[in-house]
């Protein structure tokens, strides 16, 4: 199921050996004689003096001059894109002054400062594919290293662009392509937040998730390394996309599974209700002994793996798409496919069929539908469910709440 995950960590570590071998080398290089940049796009003007210069960026300069990176931005041999956000960009984001720069942390200023900064190329706006789903592009954000190695991890961020808008993860961009000697800055409408936390951290730290949390467990017992649902949450390097039921959606498919398997053996409606209804009113209830019967490791699993979206890049299905809400298809009826496909072909099991409304440059609703329905008997993608938080948006992949648990066919 992670091909592609040890196959990239196999060519960064070949990157690391080669690295490692040049600098072993007995005789040094000859000092090598720089080449400059051309002139990007005809302009005597860098990018550094137009964020010093122009008063409408001054909050971004503050930042910048707090972490020392304008000079660099100055340097017409170098070449950037910048994705720019104004004095109204960060005031809605409630940075209202540069008084404001002055007192955050350091590290704070510097993550947002080189989190809108692409360096080594000028990347205009018709670069951006419109096909799904977004592009990805490594930042001047370094968030630590490859464990083992000295390879850099650099924080991506992801441009999309469809009819009715272009965003930078989920910031519309108000006006691109402003080229200049050194690069091309494209305005932002608010800052382009840098995450803090790993899929794993954000999602089990949340109040609403803590059925998923122990579903998670359930699914992983016996498994080992990333065949674990929870160490691939955990793990940085990857690219995700998980749609997580919230606690009310796990308690109403929990009493209905439960109550029907009480009812079964003791034939009793009243006991099955009373029973089903204390049982599905704590995720411990995925660690009773007593239902392992019913909650399998297997069974859980799968539910599960049904909400894991995935690609087949050549490797098989893997968990290496990162969909925000502006990049899911706006018209009924699209699919996208699951882990569960790395057992069931898509033809058989198609996936979960999405939809996104937008208002303004906004999605305002997305629903999700799946395969299977609770309780059984229901048409094939009849049972909708609406992602009650949306673009949760972590080092490794962005999580959305959904107000019921999709099933598979």
């Amino acid at each position: 199921m992670n091909i592609k995950l040890f196959r990239d960590i196999k060519s960064l570590l070949l990157i690391a050996i080669i690295t490692g071998a040049v600098a072993s080398c007995n005789k040094p290089f000859p000092d090598g004689v720089p080449i400059p940049y051309p002139d990007a796009n005809n302009s005597s003007v860098t990018l550094g003096t137009v964020i010093s210069t122009d008063t409408t960026y001054s909050i971004f300069k503050a930042a910048a001059i707090r972490v020392g990176i304008l000079p660099t931005l100055m340097d017409s041999s170098k070449i950037f894109t910048v994705f720019l956000p104004n004095n109204a960009a960060f005031r809605a984001s409630g940075i209202a002054s540069e008084a404001v720069i002055g007192v955050l942390p350091i590290t704070s200023v510097g993550a947002i400062v080189n989190y809108h900064i692409v360096p080594g190329e000028q990347f205009l706006s018709s670069s951006i594919p419109t096909d799904f789903p977004n592009i990805q592009l490594p930042t001047a954000l370094t968030i630590g290293v490859l464990p083992g190695t000295s390879v850099p991890l650099k924080m991506t961020i992801f441009p999309s662009k469809r009819a009715n808008g272009t965003w930078v993860n989920t910031i519309p961009i108000v006006s691109p392509d402003n080229k200049y000697r050194n690069g091309v800055i494209h305005v932002m409408a608010a800052i382009v937040n840098p995450p803090s936390q790993v899929l794993k951290d954000a999602m089990y730290s949340n109040p609403n998730l803590k059925y998923f949390k122990a579903a998670i467990a359930r699914a992983d017992s016996g498994a080992n390394g990333l065949s674990k649902l929870d160490s691939l949450l955990g793990y940085g390097v990857t690219n995700m996309t998980v749609l997580a039921p919230n606690d009310a959606a796990f308690q109403t498919l929990i009493y209905g599974t439960v109550y029907a398997y009480v009812l079964g053996l003791t034939n009793d409606p009243a006991t099955a209700a009373t029973q089903a209804a204390a049982l599905s009113s704590s995720p411990t209830v995925f660690s009773n002994p007593a239902l392992y019967g019913v909650l399998t490791a297997a069974t859980v699993k799968g539910i599960l793996a049904y909400h894991f979206l995935a690609t087949n890049q050549g490797l098989g299905y893997q968990p290496n798409i990162r969909v925000l809400s502006n990049n899911f298809a706006t018209t009924p009826g699209v699919f996208y496919t699951t882990l569960v496909n790395t057992s069931i072909p898509a033809s058989l099991q198609p996936g979960v069929m999405a939809q996104a409304t937008f208002t303004g440059p906004f999605v305002s609703t997305l629903t999700f539908k799946g395969a299977g329905t609770f309780p059984p008997g229901g048409a094939p993608y009849s049972q909708t469910a609406t992602a009650v938080s949306k673009d949760n948006i972590a080092v490794n992949g962005v999580f959305y709440i959904i107000d019921k648990v999709l099933l598979p066919q």
